[in-house]
């Protein structure tokens, strides 16, 4: 069994647990008096993705450390990294604005839900849990399965996992684009603490925007009414120049985005150098990345979206 083909079963095998996990873990939440959807957040986090990947460094015998790549970030890398999640969401925007115009947007709705919870908390649940959950589902065990492969294959593939992880066909464009450039920087750095940095600064920002929105909403009756407005009711025209302005203002930081990856690949191959590594033409095995597992992983997202559609 290839190491691509053991990342793709384990995604799946996740992907299905994500699925039926919550179904089978309400009765047990009902029957222990636990409703608040916080909490409820908390634990299928800790329990469908945190789980299962323990789990899989135990009974497959690989290091913690060398699997979910647990190695120190340089602090000029982890400047770079911090910007980087700043300048990177623009263009997570645009990708979600083009979305939105089909889709609705449950994850908003889910933290207007919850936007009464202590800014503190919100943002532990929403940014720093996915940060270290997630990360470690997708960036860790399941990037480590594709080692051997070119790194750009590698963040495309783990990219379109981390669409799909999300089950949402509103998220699923831009958590692919994030993914993809997650999967880049963690393979460059071989620290999955830079993806885990911008996944934070990502939710974190949206926490604070919703934060900041809430409060001029409930105080001005006019933002109110303003927030009745879709993205669907607005007209084709009003669409377009909304596509056309942060279409533009996406190309220009995906510029600062590719600058930024660039720097970040010339250090470390600098400090590799300096290490008295030699730096050697890569070279990858060839795996079929496309398996059964990935075909399946495929149908089964298609299938569920088109059933909760």
């Amino acid at each position: 069994m290839t190491k691509v083909f053991k990342a793709n079963i384990y995604f799946l095998i996740i992907l299905l647990i994500e699925v039926f996990g919550p179904y089978a873990l309400r009765p047990i939440y009902l029957t222990i008096g636990l409703s608040d959807t916080r909490l409820i957040l908390l634990f299928n986090h800790l329990i469908l993705f945190l789980i299962p990947a323990i789990i899989y460094l135990i009974v497959t015998k690989s290091s913690f450390k060398d699997t979910l790549r647990l190695n120190k970030l340089h602090w000029k890398d982890t400047l770079l990294i911090i910007l980087l999640g700043f300048i990177v969401q623009p263009v997570m925007t645009f990708f979600s604005l083009i979305a939105t115009f089909f889709f609705n947007n449950e994850v908003g709705s889910f933290i207007s839900e919850i936007n009464s919870t202590p800014y503190l908390l919100l943002l532990g649940l929403v940014a720093l849990l996915p940060s270290i959950t997630e990360e470690i589902t997708i960036r860790g065990v399941v990037l480590s399965g594709y080692n051997n492969q070119n790194k750009y294959v590698a963040a495309l593939v783990t990219g379109l996992f981390f669409g799909i992880l999300h089950l949402d066909p509103q998220q699923f464009l831009y958590a692919t684009v994030l993914g993809f450039i997650f999967a880049l920087v963690v393979r460059i750095t071989n620290s999955i603490y830079a993806s885990m940095i911008i996944h934070f600064i990502v939710n974190g920002t949206s926490v604070t925007l919703a934060k900041i929105s809430k409060i001029i909403t409930d105080s001005l009756p006019i933002a109110k009414e303003a927030t009745e407005l879709t993205l669907r009711n607005i007209s084709f025209g009003e669409k377009m120049l909304l596509l056309l302005v942060y279409g533009f203002i996406a190309i220009i930081f995906s510029i600062f985005i590719f600058l930024i990856i660039y720097a970040l690949e010339k250090l470390n191959e600098k400090r590799k150098i300096e290490q008295g590594k030699i730096l050697k033409e890569e070279e990858f095995i060839k795996e079929k990345v496309i398996d059964i597992p990935f075909i399946l992983i495929i149908i089964a997202y298609i299938v569920i979206m088109a059933i909760t559609m």
